[in-house]
């Protein structure tokens, strides 16, 4: 039997109370701790101005590291959050088997020590920041501002890691542009347990929006394909889920006011928690996602895994996920038309929707399985010891070190 490993994540967690932002992350979390693996969560906040430790419900440590944000963060590029984190992990990091990193969009992985001493560490890919940036077409907003210092962070991290999880083609090909020498282990994420438990009915008449205001989930494009569709078939409904901000939000309420657009057809429902969006499922014939561009979005794994047909932007990542006509219905970015046609397709043919999802379900409950997800993660972990361990004990002449994992 395998011994207990002693397990350091850098990752984002909200220090209030309440569902994470990032389901998949606490539902691993909560398996490795399960199978009684000692973890740990390491987060950055500038929401509090000292150290916190928690052990959560679930049996895994958090520990939330203050650092100054603001003009003062960024005036650092950055490095008040990374000299924070650094600080404790100069300290700390030896103490662990090895360091899992989160995303490479908050420079999490700049903060690593280095040294012999250090554990080696896995960097999972989540969102990249160097290729969303081009989407934003405000090259002097705050938010193209950070992101441009943040694509520096990333390449150089992914340049000087060895390990990673990836989850798609895509973001396969991202890290091996910048690091052919990559050693890359395809691993998805957990997502939550209602969605495998519920299976869609095919009787709504409602498309399914999960962006809010996010810019690059199109919520602009979505309301101009919504009213092709609603002229069509005035029975549609349009569901909005996910948080919609201050100006976001009065904007979307003005254009409610131009028809064929009303506050009947579209229904905004702000953030919801798993049970509530599975409800809403029941009102959908499809979940739409119209995204600029996107890695593996967790609201189209969701709904695949529930059995609710998607029509998907055929960008980033999303092809890994969709098999065109099987699992699912991939369209041109930015292509009204034919986005109003292909969900105008689906509407139609109850055939179709039923295809899509017998297909989609199946293949994505496979894809999304928790005991295979927990195990090839111990399974990468326990390999990366072993070969840092091998590498350490045995001294190289040679500068570049075989980091492939073995299959």
């Amino acid at each position: 039997m395998n011994a207990p490993l002693k397990i350091l994540w850098l990752a984002p967690y909200p220090i209030r109370q309440g569902e994470h932002p990032a389901p998949w992350l606490v539902s691993l979390a909560a398996a490795l701790a399960q199978e009684g693996h000692h973890l740990t969560i390491l987060t950055p906040s500038s929401r509090t101005d000292r150290m916190q430790r928690r052990l959560t419900e679930e049996g895994y440590q958090l520990i939330i590291i203050p650092y100054k944000g603001g003009i003062r963060h960024l005036l650092s590029g950055f490095r008040t959050q990374v000299n924070a984190m650094a600080a404790y992990l100069q300290e700390h990091a030896a103490s662990y088997d090895i360091v899992h990193v989160h995303g490479t969009e908050l420079q999490l992985a700049s903060a690593l020590p280095g040294g012999h001493r250090t554990p080696p560490h896995i960097i999972s890919i989540q969102g990249i920041i160097s290729l969303y940036k081009h989407q934003l077409t405000n090259l002097f907003s705050k938010r193209y501002l950070y992101w441009s210092l943040s694509s520096l962070y990333e390449k150089q991290e992914i340049r000087r890691a060895n390990y990673f999880f990836c989850r798609t083609e895509w973001d396969q090909h991202f890290v091996r542009t910048i690091n052919p020498h990559a050693g890359i282990t395809v691993c998805w994420e957990m997502l939550r347990p209602e969605f495998f438990r519920y299976h869609h009915p095919f009787t709504g008449k409602g498309i399914l929006f999960m962006g809010g205001d996010n810019p690059l989930k199109a919520l602009p494009v979505c309301l101009e394909v919504f009213s092709h569709l609603a002229v069509r078939h005035p029975d549609l409904r349009l569901h909005i889920v996910g948080s919609l901000h201050g100006d976001a939000y009065r904007q979307l309420l003005r254009k409610l006011d131009d028809r064929p657009l009303s506050r009947d057809n579209v229904v905004i429902h702000g953030a919801l928690d798993a049970p509530a969006i599975c409800r809403l499922y029941t009102e959908c014939f499809c979940l739409y996602h119209p995204s600029l561009i996107d890695n593996s979005p967790n609201s189209v794994c969701e709904a695949q895994v529930a059995g609710l047909p998607v029509v998907a932007t055929k960008v980033g990542g999303v092809s890994s996920l969709i098999d065109d006509g099987r699992t699912g219905l991939l369209v041109r970015k930015n292509d009204v038309e034919g986005h109003a046609s292909t969900l105008d397709r689906l509407y139609r043919d109850s055939g179709l929707q039923r295809w899509i999802s017998r297909n989609s379900r199946e293949r994505a409950q496979q894809r999304h399985d928790k005991t295979a997800i927990l195990n090839k993660t111990l399974d990468t972990y326990r390999k990366i010891i072993a070969l840092s361990t091998t590498a350490t004990a045995i001294p190289t002449t040679s500068s570049h070190v075989n980091t492939q994992i073995p299959a």
